[in-house]
């Protein structure tokens, strides 16, 4: 069975995102705040997601996903109580890139030294929140995150002379 792969530096940039927006924080402790009033992380191996994408706000939902070890998928009884909340909730597994630990010079890549990568496999959950669980934030600042942007689109307007809206830029 073939796994979607997981690209370590889009979580990169999910931390760049957050870190550059309070709204976002704020965003993140809500979410936070309703999964901790619904007990999750009294089930096995919830409280070590790390957050791999999002959040992204839609008119009724929040989304974010969570990324786990394959050898520790968070217990799916958890997600039962969310999903009795209206949660949405989804689980795939996917492979990881990761270096491998240099030992030698054959850990590094062909005419580089860079290390070899390696695969594993991993757990993403990806939650659609109700958004009427993040109450914090007002309905135009949340509203300024409703959608995933591919970074390196962005990055080739940008390089052609482009703005995020389309326009030529002066």
């Amino acid at each position: 069975m073939a796994h979607e792969e997981f690209d370590k530096s889009k979580a990169a940039e999910v931390v760049r995102r957050i870190t550059d927006s309070e709204d976002l924080v704020d965003i993140l402790i809500d979410i936070e705040d309703y999964l901790d009033g619904n007990n999750l992380y009294v089930y096995k191996n919830w409280k070590l997601g790390e957050v791999v994408a999002g959040p992204y706000t839609k008119q009724y939902w929040v989304k974010i996903t969570l990324k786990y070890p394959y050898e520790k998928m968070p217990d799916p009884e958890g997600g039962l109580r969310l999903l009795m909340h209206g949660t949405k909730i989804s689980y795939r597994v996917a492979l990881e890139k990761y270096p491998v630990k240099v030992k030698s010079e054959a850990d590094y890549q062909p005419g580089t030294k860079k290390p070899k990568m390696k695969k594993r496999k991993i757990w993403l959950i990806d939650m659609l929140i109700p958004r009427k669980f993040v109450q914090n934030i007002d309905n135009k600042i949340m509203d300024q995150y409703e959608e995933e942007v591919d970074v390196e689109t962005l990055d080739d307007a940008a390089a052609e002379g482009v703005d995020a809206d389309g326009a030529p830029q002066q």
